[in-house]
């Protein structure tokens, strides 16, 4: 059948035809429907065929869009891509950019700014030293597919369950590092808070994060200053965030020793801490205590680790070295946990 005969038989233009074969002219679902009656294909057939047609085109038009996002791409280092299995190492080009917009969930690298870039002007940040924000924003797209399953299995948040949580949490730092943070896992979760562990990225300065994702308080930590009691003080402290902050969504903190006092939210997060670790009624003695047997012996009476004393006594008193130092215990979770 010749265009024009089938133009007749259709009541269509040749010309609208024409551009139907050509494939300039989308087929709407009019056209199908009299193609059905003129030629005994479905409407469904053709329309499925359209669909497919279109979305090919469509993904030849991105895939020819990606040679442009190359660079922002390669603005990434690629080794640290490969080794947090972004992409593979023989992914180069618009093989990279795509798999980052992949891992991102996003469409093209301004998308990507205002996902990910634009909200970290309200987190918790360095005053001192300059952040990568396109690193950051890899770290936290990273502990939040690791936590993803977790928070799609989450029960309700219950603040009442995690207040009586975040009490038992010092008394888990006396035992073995690992098994004592996959309790702290469950502890949390019971009470609708997902607790994961996400290594740091250099360039980040993170040491934690706690963020709401679809309705769920998420709590990632890593091991950036490698030490027993910054990283139990970082968990309360960003569990803190969760209680006493739900509305604001993200912080990301990047030292567990500064005192940012222009920010309330972090100082009282610093407080609540604090208060855990050292109860009120015990803080006037262990800023008095000199000797690392004091210490030994605080922590006993509390039933936390000598090494959460030790490094509570450091901040309070500002002395990072000598005797009392040497209690603080060195850990680096990446290594307990593989």
């Amino acid at each position: 059948m010749s265009q024009a005969q089938l133009a007749a038989r259709t009541g269509l233009s040749p010309k609208h035809i024409n551009l139907v074969i050509k494939g300039t002219a989308s087929l709407s679902p009019d056209v199908a429907v009299t193609l059905e009656q003129v030629l005994g294909t479905s409407a469904e057939t053709w329309l499925r065929s359209e669909a497919a047609y279109q979305a090919q085109e469509a993904r030849i038009e991105k895939r020819n869009a990606l040679a442009g996002f190359v660079d922002w791409a390669g603005s990434f280092p690629r080794q640290l891509l490969v080794d947090r299995k972004v992409i593979d190492t023989t992914d180069s080009g618009t093989e990279v950019a795509e798999k980052l917009l992949a891992f991102f969930s996003v469409a093209s690298p301004n998308a990507f700014a205002r996902t990910w870039l634009e909200p970290q002007a309200s987190y918790k940040r360095s005053q001192v030293y300059p952040i990568d924000p396109n690193l950051t924003a890899l770290w936290l797209r990273l502990s939040e597919l690791h936590a993803s399953e977790l928070i799609a299995n989450a029960p309700t948040y219950d603040p009442v369950k995690l207040t009586a949580v975040a009490a038992l949490i010092p008394r888990l730092t006396v035992n073995d590092v690992g098994s004592a943070f996959q309790e702290a896992q469950s502890l949390l979760l019971s009470a609708g808070v997902v607790l994961v562990f996400v290594p740091e990225i250099p360039g980040t300065r993170i040491s934690g994060v706690s963020r709401w994702i679809s309705g769920t308080p998420m709590i990632a930590v890593t091991s950036r200053y490698k030490s027993l009691d910054g990283l139990w003080f970082t968990i309360l402290h960003e569990i803190a965030h969760v209680l006493l902050h739900p509305k604001r969504s993200t912080y990301v903190d990047v030292s567990c020793k500064a005192k940012d006092d222009a920010d309330l939210h972090e100082t009282a997060a610093n407080a609540f801490a604090e208060d855990l670790l050292i109860p009120p009624a015990y803080q006037a003695t262990l800023v008095e205590t000199t000797t690392p047997q004091g210490i030994l012996s605080l922590a006993e009476t509390l039933g936390v680790s000598p090494s959460l004393v030790a490094g509570q006594w450091a901040f309070r008193t500002n002395t990072w070295g000598g005797p009392i130092a040497k209690l603080r215990s060195k850990v680096d979770l990446a290594e307990v946990l593989t």
